[in-house]
């Protein structure tokens, strides 16, 4: 699904305020993820075959493993331009899919970034990959709260990014999962009339409203962040207004999204925004054997409502009836189908699918506690999500040892400043905890 004007890598930074050896760090890169052979295939094109995974016969750590200095001051500013550049760079196909970044300089620390294309990884799977990489194992993952309310029972996974025939495996359970309710049939009646009804709601959708997030793309992205906020306030504040985490933070980023347009003069639809949102698929307690195990589901953001209390009820109920139906496996089956489509038909499509957005916004859950790597605490951490076809805005949110982090990554043509969007989402946090 890659696009040239949109590349689909996900990429993380971790931010230290020590610095990291960069020889050291060569050693446990070696040591902790070249085990899994994953990380040494590349894809192959051969004609009359579908794609595959082989080992690289090439591989050289030194292909994947960059080092860089931050110019200037070597703060934040300099941080977003540089991230924007490698954003902008597409990964080389004939290697491996991924590539480490040590920047230094940032500060009296460094950075570290990691760029992986999305067909060897979710945001899930990452978790998985970072149990292996950090020093401490992540234990008691945690599931995005908006994964569907109803969990048909799923066998157990395992903790390692494996090969190619163990992400199959695992899509085969979420498969099964989904057969799972059929089997109830108490559930299936109910199935079948919510899954005609989203089916039908995916078929008279739409495009989203025009707005300057619609502009034309030109490939060269830039990156920003927010401030982190505590999780225990957000936790706090979706008690006191009866919603979720997930609601708060939806009810902060549309009125970010409204600040920022009112900001630069921008007509507001009544209609709201829609953000296409990927849904974790496995069961709670589950961690990714890697691959990509989710469903996508469309979500209207009310940016055309002033009154945040207002704003997060129609969020809440909105993703209440989300939650409730099988739309997310539906995503799911849409993913599949799209990837075992001729190239043309499946860009075509993809197309569509994306028209019926404005953006795409993820949530994932990294450790609760903090860790370190090779021995040093990680002070930060944060993502940029792909955005695929004509998508010109994605939303990260991660959160990582009792914080919440929100990172924007934006096509330069649409949205210039996306630091401004993330400062709006700073003025929305900070205006939603003046109600507790």
């Amino acid at each position: 699904m890659d696009e040239p004007n949109n590349l689909m890598v996900i990429t993380i930074a971790l931010l230290f305020d020590q610095r990291l050896d960069y020889q050291q760090l060569r050693a446990t890169v070696e040591d902790r993820l070249l085990p899994f052979e994953r990380f040494r295939q590349r894809i192959v094109h051969q004609r009359d075959q579908k794609p595959h995974w082989e080992l690289d016969p090439r591989f050289m750590l030194a292909a994947h493993l960059h080092r860089y200095g931050l110019p200037g001051a070597g703060g934040d500013a300099e941080l977003r331009e540089l991230l924007g550049e490698l954003i902008s760079t597409p990964l080389d196909p004939t290697r491996p899919l991924w590539k480490f970044f040590l920047i230094e300089h940032y500060g009296d620390g460094c950075a570290l970034v990691l760029r992986i294309h999305h067909c060897m990884a979710d945001g899930m799977a990452l978790i998985a990959i970072f149990n292996a990489f950090l020093d401490q194992p992540i234990s008691d993952q945690v599931t995005t709260s908006l994964a569907p309310a109803s969990e048909p029972a799923s066998g157990p996974f395992t903790q390692a990014v494996e090969t190619i025939s163990t992400a199959l495996r695992t899509t085969e359970q979420i498969v099964q999962r989904g057969w799972g309710w059929i089997s109830h049939p108490e559930r299936a009646i109910s199935l079948l009339g919510s899954g005609a009804a989203v089916l039908t709601k995916l078929a008279l959708m739409g495009r989203d409203a025009d707005s300057m997030l619609k502009g034309e793309l030109c490939g060269l992205k830039r990156a920003a962040w927010s401030e982190t906020v505590a999780l225990s306030e957000i936790k706090a504040l979706g008690k006191h207004l009866g919603g979720t985490v997930n609601d708060v933070i939806l009810t902060a980023i549309s009125g970010a999204l409204r600040r920022y347009m009112a900001a630069h003069g921008a007509s507001i639809s009544p209609r709201g925004l829609r953000a296409v949102v990927p849904v974790n698929l496995l069961p709670p307690g589950a961690t990714s054997n890697g691959g990509n195990n989710f469903g996508l589901v469309y979500v209207t953001l009310p940016v055309c409502t002033d009154d945040p209390v207002e704003r997060m009820a129609r969020l809440r109920r909105e993703m209440d009836a989300i939650k409730a139906s099988p739309e997310a496996y539906i995503g799911y089956g849409v993913i599949s189908i799209l990837g075992n489509l001729p190239a043309d038909v499946e860009q075509t499509l993809l197309s569509s699918l994306s028209d019926m957005a404005s953006m795409v916004i993820t949530n994932v859950p990294g450790p609760r506690e903090t860790n370190t790597f090779m021995g040093h605490p990680v002070a930060r951490a944060m993502f940029w999500v792909p955005e695929s076809s004509k998508l010109s805005l994605g939303i990260s949110i991660l959160s990582y040892a009792g914080k919440v982090q929100v990172a924007v990554v934006a096509d330069a043509n649409v949205m210039p400043d996306p630091e401004a969007l993330g400062a709006a989402v700073d003025a929305e946090f900070a205006e939603l905890f003046t109600l507790l």
